[in-house]
């Protein structure tokens, strides 16, 4: 379930139950610099639990789902081809966004709720808030989000 599709994730569990998922890793990253975060030796790190959940979250949104084959057609999200540069109405927008948002972040078994979604114009676009609840607590995600406005 990692967001690096080279990496093996077959000894991991795949149930329903989270009494058996694994603790959930991801290598840090760095969204702004669109690059692996390094250690003060050089190297990649691996972070765990709400800190890796975030890094997939963000990564689980900002993919196209269908575009890469490098990922199942289970990862990524679809907001990109179907609300960017279409003229909706912004009640509709908003109900899309928040289902591709959903639909792109409940295929994580870690994730249990989406709850309390805001959004806000800006000038390059929106932002979007909502909070998560996981197996490791509640989490609130600020996504910025271009070309789309409310």
């Amino acid at each position: 379930m990692s967001i690096f599709p080279f990496i093996d994730s077959s000894s991991s569990t795949s149930t329903d139950s989270t009494d058996d998922l694994e603790v959930l890793k991801e290598y840090a990253y760095d969204f702004e610099n669109n690059e692996l975060l390094l250690d003060e030796n050089g190297c990649t790190y691996l972070v765990e639990k709400n800190e890796a959940l975030r890094i997939w979250i963000f990564k689980a949104l900002l993919t196209e789902r269908f575009h890469y084959t490098a990922y199942d057609f289970t990862f990524g999200s679809e907001y990109q081809d179907q609300l960017i540069g279409h003229a909706l109405n912004s009640d509709v927008v908003r109900l899309e966004m928040e289902r591709f948002i959903i639909e792109a972040l409940m295929t994580n078994p870690y994730i249990k709720r989406l709850d309390n979604f805001t959004f806000e114009n800006t000038t390059a676009g929106m932002k979007v808030s909502f909070e998560v609840t996981s197996i490791y607590g509640t989490d609130t995600i600020l996504l910025a989000v271009k070309e789309v406005k409310v």
